[in-house]
């Protein structure tokens, strides 16, 4: 593949390869990075992308596997915020601190999920992508999305049961 044909096939793809990362690790600029290795990796075999089936596929597949690992890398530490809360509808202090820390308890297990069910819980729950979607995006089929889904909310519920 030439210079000119890889530009072409990179500004096509491109734009998919930032949703896959921007998805997984919510980080539009996370997921610029994730777009610009990946282009990157690419790059360096472009003499065997014409031995592909799709390019895009194998883009949004770099990008995905790319993702995952570098979310493993990354310690988050995410406080939930109550920015969506009008301070005239908070009636009760107390019933605020106790769903604040129910939000950072969430929060804090869902990050010690598997990194795949994480991912997968992430997508369903802050991107409100049905499971065909992520199923799409990750490359497996809905019922691996769903068993996923699954273990991941028996996995909270034991925890949220150990809590009391």
């Amino acid at each position: 593949m030439q210079q000119s044909q890889f530009e072409t096939m990179a500004r096509r793809v491109r734009p998919s390869i930032v949703n896959v990362g921007r998805v997984i690790l919510l980080s539009e600029d996370e997921a610029e990075d994730i777009a610009q290795d990946t282009l990157l990796r690419m790059w360096t075999i472009r003499d065997r992308l014409g031995e592909y089936d799709s390019v895009d596929a194998l883009a949004k597949a770099i990008a995905r596997n790319l993702s995952i690992s570098r979310l493993r890398k990354i310690h988050l530490n995410v406080v939930p915020m109550m920015d969506n809360i009008d301070a005239k509808v908070m009636r009760n202090p107390q019933s605020d601190i106790e769903n604040a820390e129910n939000d950072i308890w969430l929060t804090k297990h869902i990050e010690n999920l598997p990194p795949s069910q994480m991912i997968i819980m992430r997508m369903k729950q802050n991107e409100r992508l049905d499971n065909h979607e992520i199923g799409a995006i990750l490359g497996i089929n809905e019922t691996a999305v769903r068993q996923a889904l699954s273990k991941a909310r028996r996995r909270l519920i034991s925890e949220l049961n150990k809590r009391g």
